[in-house]
């Protein structure tokens, strides 16, 4: 079907007679072109105007000895510094285009979100270690330079563990060699130099990226690794509610696995233990996050025997099953969680030794006393706040009903003791 532009109707016959009538007269004027009206006006007395009230246009012949062209709309020759000026122009028009070429925040929303999704089809876990390296100010010497730094030994030990493992890394068009001289093992996180581009391209791929790779810290770490990578969780905090039925959460995304140590650091023998309601917050209130725990290099690891991984399952309100699932959310715990009731979760995996003077053996009666150290279990402390506690919370560590453990879930724990009370006043 040929489609055509709505136009204006054309005249009568009788009225384009009448216009187009040659001259009664030898010599005069010929008649003016007629114009269409627009469609809202009265197109007979416009013509009617038209006609009558300017004056007919002469025709003059151009002066004698004139040198004007009597061709209408010829152009004169344009001179060089014309032509110059015209390719000029045009040149800077290629390059403003060259520029406008199409970027990535140029293509539409859809079309980049496939793009996103590509980079995590194929996503590793990404073991995160802190190794600060000795530095100072001043420059270093020659000394200094075939001086082996503590952090040298960790990653050498590091990357002889993780060859001793079989994970054979290859590198994609790179002949860079490591001190051993074998390939560098390809890196974990491909994709991440997309969250340091610009702040709208790190808005959008960012949550997509912390929520498919897998992250595997540290359970010393985990706090300090929230602190960085979530530095605006402070002030959401301030701004979300507390109510049961809360329909919106935090929008933090993250897939986290915690590696629990076989050999304990410093910071665990502490007395203070390891603070871990700054996890158990931002995990509990988000739009996504996933947490889970494990063991370092253990490639034959059953999760179902490891008691104190289990235990931290119960502390996040879930138990581990017998296929290796973990299980659904306690609702009275989640209820804590979600309402944000406790002050501080502290997990004690070495508590100081306490010393006791026991009584010599019948046999050697006539020894002296001699001091036996008791090792007490590993617990965990959950203190709640003051304005959240249950009437028998009315101490540090309190004694705790069994109901109550049996309804948080916390009843059936394999390798942790449960402390619960209220957190100190300046009072006390």
């Amino acid at each position: 079907m040929n489609l055509k532009r709505a136009s204006t109707p054309p005249p009568s016959e009788d009225v384009s007679q009448r216009l187009m009538a040659p001259p009664l007269t030898p010599g005069a004027p010929l008649p003016k072109t007629i114009i269409p009206p627009s469609p809202g006006g009265h197109r007979l007395d416009i013509l009617a105007a038209a006609a009558t009230s300017k004056r007919p246009a002469k025709i003059r012949a151009p002066p004698v000895g004139s040198k004007r062209s009597l061709i209408v709309g010829v152009r004169k020759p344009a001179t060089k510094t014309s032509k110059a000026k015209i390719e000029t122009s045009e040149a800077k028009d290629d390059i403003a285009f060259a520029k406008m070429s199409t970027g990535l925040m140029d293509l539409p929303g859809e079309i980049r979100n496939l793009i996103y999704s590509f980079t995590q089809s194929n996503s590793r876990q990404a073991l995160l270690v802190y190794r600060p390296r000795l530095a100072s100010l001043r420059s270093r010497t020659r000394l200094d330079r075939h001086r082996t730094l503590p952090s040298d030994i960790l990653e050498q030990k590091h990357d002889e563990a993780f060859s001793a493992n079989g994970h054979r890394g290859s590198t994609r068009g790179s002949s860079r060699k490591c001190k051993s001289g074998t390939l560098a093992r390809e890196t974990n996180r491909p994709f991440y130099g997309l969250t340091q581009v610009c702040r709208l391209l790190r808005a959008e791929f960012r949550p997509l990226y912390l929520q498919k790779q897998e992250i595997g810290i540290d359970l010393v770490e985990v706090v300090q690794y929230l602190q960085t990578f979530y530095p605006e969780a402070p002030e959401q905090f301030k701004a979300l509610s507390i109510s049961t039925d809360r329909k919106i959460d935090m929008p933090f995304t993250g897939n986290l696995t915690i590696a629990v140590g076989d050999k304990l650091k410093a910071i665990e023998k502490a007395v203070e233990g390891i603070d871990v309601w700054p996890l158990l917050d931002l995990w509990a209130n988000s739009f996504k996050i996933e947490a889970g725990f494990g063991r370092y290099m253990a490639p034959h690891y059953d999760a179902t025997a490891d008691g104190e991984a289990k235990d931290l399952y119960r502390l996040f309100g879930r138990q581990v099953q017998a296929d290796r699932r973990c299980s659904v959310m306690n609702v009275a715990w989640r209820t804590v969680l979600r309402t944000r009731s406790l002050a501080s979760v502290t997990i004690h995996r070495k508590p100081a030794s306490t010393s006791s003077t026991s009584g010599s053996p019948p046999q050697q009666a006539a020894r002296l006393a001699v001091p036996v150290v008791i090792g007490p279990r590993p617990y965990i402390h959950i203190l709640f706040r003051a304005d959240t506690a249950e009437p028998w919370m009315t101490k540090a560590v309190s004694k705790i009903p069994q109901a109550w453990l049996k309804v948080c879930g916390l009843d059936s724990m394999e390798y942790f003791d449960i402390k619960v009370g209220v957190e100190p006043t300046q009072a006390d």
